[in-house]
């Protein structure tokens, strides 16, 4: 697989250090040449200076030979036209987008493809459903879908004094109802494929597979209270905060100029719903944007004010608030405020961050949720390139594994075979297999057949040979 990755930010960063961690060829295209200079000398790919929009450039990266092309520079502007050059100049191919203004998201020229464009990404879209996940579940960790199977995928931290601590999986497993699933355990940065045998100590960070029962069940297992979250703070009225807000109140308006009405109820998609007894309290320091605030959301509460400020928490102001989610522009700012807010009565707290090491960071300051708007974004972006039919990637923030949910065609190389036959890379595990409704645990004797769905945990590096083991080539 050739990739071209127009913009080397944090995003193009991520998505390239992944992909060529996988055996992928990749090209980054970036205008600045100091950054350039850096990637080229951390990332083992080729590295392109110029403008994005330029044929010349363009070939100089190979387009011709690209098999994606990805723009993801921080101008909307910029990524719509340059894949709507190499549309015009390359038929095959296939161009990806990040597009956040959702005017030009939502637009006839993009969804009808008349730019070229074969795949729009909104990130901020992206985290804000990452966000709802993880309140609808009451906040106790992140979660992850997996698409159109109802099962979900959550991370917990196991505390000092939890009842899973020092139990192996093999007791966990028999001592709870529901079927779920422990497919990697996270301890001191090292990433761990439970059998058994192994040992869940305090401080582990456990990965749980199953349906909400059996989610539930680990969950309560684990001391964790899961319940609704009805009083909802929301630190920064960005548009990734706005979204949320729309969400728990019922909303669906668009607040970019120019959008169509319900469009942004279609891309929040199936987390739309009903207005609900929710409240919500934006925490917005500018005045402007707060004036915005309160004609958009009549029925919110808006303050004028720092999250960081000592009053907001000598004040007493969030004091009995199911939830705070903290969505400023400030990655650091957003840690310390969920901190500091869990210190200040408010009962379960969501912090975004961009970097993905800040994942790792807030868990030891006790945020309950790190939503990683680079990940979303990338995994996003990776669902679009994989092959083999993947219905979804979850990239897990300080792991080298990924799981991957695929679904087996005809053509596969797999169908017909028992799993104790497959040859698949080093370290890899079938977690489960889906057959209509049914889910399967794996099992030796187990025979593939086609339209099963597998759900696969793999290190980085073996995706490529994971890739062709499911379609045979």
């Amino acid at each position: 697989m050739n990739v071209i990755i127009l913009g080397a930010g944090l995003v193009g960063w991520r998505l390239a250090r992944q992909l060529i961690s996988e055996g992928k060829e990749v090209t980054i295209i970036e205008r600045n040449p100091e950054e350039a200079r850096r990637v080229a000398d951390r990332l083992d790919c080729r590295v392109v200076t110029g403008e994005g929009n330029s044929v010349p450039v363009l070939k100089k990266a190979g387009i011709e030979h690209a098999d994606f092309f990805v723009s993801i520079t921080e101008s909307d502007e910029i990524n719509m036209i340059a894949c709507s050059l190499v549309a015009a100049e390359y038929s095959d191919p296939v161009t990806v987008a990040r597009v956040r203004n959702v005017a030009y998201s939502t637009s006839r020229m993009v969804r009808h493809r008349l730019y070229g464009i074969d795949h729009v990404i909104n990130p901020e879209i992206e985290a804000a459903r990452a966000v709802i996940r993880s309140l609808e579940r009451g906040a106790v960790g992140t979660v992850n879908l997996f698409a159109d199977s109802g099962l979900i995928m959550t991370s917990i931290t196991i505390d000092p004094g939890c009842n899973l601590a020092g139990r192996v999986v093999m007791d966990i497993r028999k001592s709870l109802t529901g079927d779920f699933l422990l497919p990697l355990i996270i301890r001191d940065g090292t990433s761990i494929i439970p059998v058994g045998e192994t040992m869940v100590l305090a401080q582990d960070v456990i990965y749980i597979i199953a349906a909400a029962e059996g989610t539930d069940a680990v969950i309560t297992a684990a001391g964790l209270r899961r319940r609704e979250l009805k009083r909802i703070a929301i630190a920064g009225g960005g548009r990734i905060g706005r979204y949320v807000a729309d969400y728990l109140l019922g909303q669906g308006e668009d607040h970019d100029a120019g959008t169509s009405p319900g469009a942004l109820s279609k891309l929040i998609g199936r987390l739309k719903k009903k207005p609900t007894n929710r409240s919500v309290h934006f925490i917005e320091r500018d005045y402007a944007v707060g004036r915005e605030l309160a004609e958009s959301y009549p029925s919110a509460l808006i303050t004028n004010a720092d999250i960081s400020d000592e009053e907001i928490s000598d004040s007493g102001i969030l004091e009995g608030y199911d939830l705070l989610v903290s969505a400023t522009g400030n990655q650091e700012l957003n840690l310390v405020s969920a901190m500091h807010a869990r210190n200040h009565g408010v009962s379960r707290t969501i912090a975004l961050v961009r970097k993905a090491a800040y994942v790792s960071i807030a868990r030891e300051m006790g945020v309950d949720v790190t939503v990683s708007v680079t990940d979303t974004m990338v995994d996003s972006i990776l669902r679009i390139l994989r092959k083999g039919n993947v219905r979804s990637v979850h990239t897990i923030a300080g792991s080298d594994f990924e799981i991957i949910d695929f679904l087996l065609d005809n053509e596969s190389s797999l169908v017909g075979k028992l799993i104790r036959d497959l040859k698949l890379p080093k370290n890899s595990l079938i977690l489960m297999v889906n057959r209509d409704s049914e889910y399967l645990l794996p099992d030796g004797n187990l025979m593939l057949t086609e339209q099963d769905r597998l759900m696969v945990i793999t290190p980085q590096e073996a995706v490529k040979k994971l890739e062709e083991a499911v379609s045979g080539s």
